[in-house]
C-alpha cells in the first residue's frame, strides 16, 4: 500500500512540473483532474479536502491527511490559499506552490519552524473531496452532533445501568468512593497533585498520568481543568481514589477538545496524592 501511494504521489508532483500557471496573488498551480459541469468553489464555502504538503527543495513532510485518508475541513476564503480554491471545483487535484514565509506570516500567524526558511517554497498536493456553503455545512454538524449526543446518552445509561450505587451531585456529576481516607480535605483554591486514567465510556484510554512521568498538578475551583474535575475533586481527601462520570456538560461540552468529540462523557479514576494550601 506505502509503494502504490509513493508511485501516485511521484506521478502527481511529475505532472506538477510541466505547464504550471501562476494566479493574480503570484501562486504557481497546475491543476491535474477537474470535470465540467462540477460544482465550483465560491466565497464563503467550506471545502472537505485531502492534502499533502511538503517543503519542495528538502522534501520535508509537513502534513498528509492522504495516508490514513481522513480529509478535514477548510474554509475557502483561508488567507494564503482562498485564490487557488477559487479555481477548483468538487473532485478537482491540483498542485500549488506558496512561499513559506507568506504561508506563516498571514495563514498561520507564527514564525517560520526550525529548518524552513523565508525563501524556501511549500508545496501542496490536494483533492477537493466535497465542498458546503455556511447553511449547509451548519446543517451537517447539526446532524453530526445528534449523532454524538444520541450516542453519547445510550453509552451513559448503559454504564450507569452496568454500575449502580454510584453517588449523583446536583449537576449530575456521578462518582464511586474506590479508596477513602481520613486525610486532608480538599477545599477551592487548594494546590492538589493527582494520578489519573481518563477513559470513554466504552474502555478506550484517551489520557492518563505514567509512571516515570510528573503528577498532574494544579489548583481546584480556578478553572483549570475542566468542571468535573473542580466538583470531583473537592469531594475528595488526600490519599483518597475516586472514579468520576462526567457527564459531556461537565467535561468538553458541545465541542470538544483533541481526541475529546462533542457531547462526549468522560470517565476519570482519580488518586488524590497531595494537597496543599493557597
Amino acid at each position: 500500500m506505502r509503494q502504490l501511494f509513493a508511485l501516485g504521489a511521484m506521478v502527481w508532483l511529475l505532472a506538477a512540473c510541466n505547464s504550471t500557471e501562476t494566479t493574480e496573488t503570484g501562486i504557481e498551480y497546475k491543476i491535474h483532474k477537474t470535470e465540467e459541469g462540477a460544482r465550483m468553489v465560491a466565497k464563503g464555502d467550506i471545502l472537505t479536502l485531502n492534502m499533502l504538503v511538503n517543503v519542495e527543495n528538502t522534501d520535508s513532510l509537513l502534513f498528509n491527511s492522504f495516508a490514513e485518508n481522513k480529509p478535514f475541513e477548510i474554509p475557502a476564503d483561508e488567507p494564503s490559499l482562498g485564490s487557488i480554491f477559487s479555481l477548483l471545483k468538487k473532485g478537482d487535484s491540483a498542485t500549488f506552490f506558496i512561499n513559506a514565509d507568506t504561508l506563516y506570516t498571514k495563514s498561520f500567524r507564527q514564525p517560520l519552524p526550525p529548518g524552513i526558511t523565508s525563501s524556501d517554497r511549500i508545496r501542496f498536493q490536494v483533492s477537493i473531496t466535497d465542498i458546503y456553503s455556511q447553511e449547509e455545512i451548519e446543517k451537517k454538524i447539526e446532524l453530526r452532533n445528534q449523532e454524538f449526543r444520541v450516542t453519547d446518552s445510550l453509552a451513559f445509561e448503559q454504564f450507569i445501568g452496568a454500575n449502580q450505587g454510584m453517588k449523583t451531585t446536583e449537576s449530575g456529576l456521578r462518582y464511586t468512593v474506590i479508596k477513602a481516607t481520613k486525610g486532608k480535605k480538599v477545599n477551592a483554591g487548594n494546590k492538589v497533585t493527582v494520578k489519573y486514567k481518563g477513559t470513554f465510556l466504552d474502555g478506550r484510554v484517551f489520557d492518563q498520568t505514567k509512571e516515570g512521568q510528573p503528577d498532574f498538578v494544579f489548583n481546584v475551583g480556578q478553572r483549570k481543568v475542566i468542571k468535573g474535575w473542580d466538583e470531583g475533586l473537592q469531594l475528595m481527601k488526600e490519599g483518597e481514589t475516586f472514579r468520576l462520570l462526567i457527564p459531556w456538560n461537565l467535561a468538553y461540552g458541545e465541542f470538544g477538545s483533541g481526541p475529546i468529540p462533542p457531547y462526549a462523557s468522560l470517565l476519570f479514576d482519580v488518586e488524590l496524592v497531595k494537597v496543599e494550601n493557597k
